[in-house]
């Protein structure tokens, strides 16, 4: 949050701090969801540094977690990027992604909708969960479940040999520490 939007909290909760924390919480993910992937992608990191310097690990664990916090946005972009390849290799499976998308967005566009034979309207968690496994069932049909499995490990495996094998600089070290002090 930046130092006004803290200082608004403050004010409105007058200067409870815990208070303020959890308006300044709730604030967050009322959010859109692209509001919040806009401030992730804020943090990308240069592809020169992303592709750096590459060592064995010594700590694996510690610099498995230091650079998943500090190139979040790239690891974003990675898996952006090999999911449109196999989307771009596949025009049916392209399609079907379209369609099982605009499915879940309908949903969670979709309000307070009454449902025929139902007391009252879905929630939105209903509405998602209810599109969500329409979206896997129509993308099962059309034969693509396994295919974005393959995507879904290939992107994975890239992540996580990045993030095992990358160097931490010393700017992903000081991201981490605060990290950790803030979850204390």
């Amino acid at each position: 949050f930046s130092p006004s939007e803290s200082a608004a909290a403050l004010s409105e909760c007058n200067g409870d701090l815990q208070r303020a924390a959890a308006l300044l919480a709730e604030r967050r993910a009322s959010r859109p969801f692209s509001a919040r992937i806009n401030d992730v992608l804020r943090e990308q990191r240069p592809w020169s540094e992303f592709f750096g310097r590459f060592l064995w690990p010594e700590h694996a664990l510690d610099r498995i977690r230091t650079n998943l916090l500090y190139y979040q946005a790239n690891y974003l972009i990675v898996c952006a990027a090999t999911l449109l390849m196999a989307l771009l290799l596949r025009p049916a499976m392209l399609l079907a992604t379209a369609l099982a998308a605009a499915l879940v967005v309908g949903a969670a566009a979709s309000g307070d909708v009454q449902l025929p034979g139902l007391d009252r309207p879905l929630m939105l968690q209903q509405r998602l969960g209810l599109s969500l496994c329409a979206a896997a069932w129509l993308l099962q049909s059309a034969g693509f479940s396994v295919v974005m499995l393959q995507v879904t490990l290939v992107s994975l495996g890239l992540v996580l040999a990045h993030a095992t094998f990358r160097a931490r600089s010393l700017s992903a070290r000081w991201k981490f520490f605060h990290e950790q002090m803030k979850s204390e």
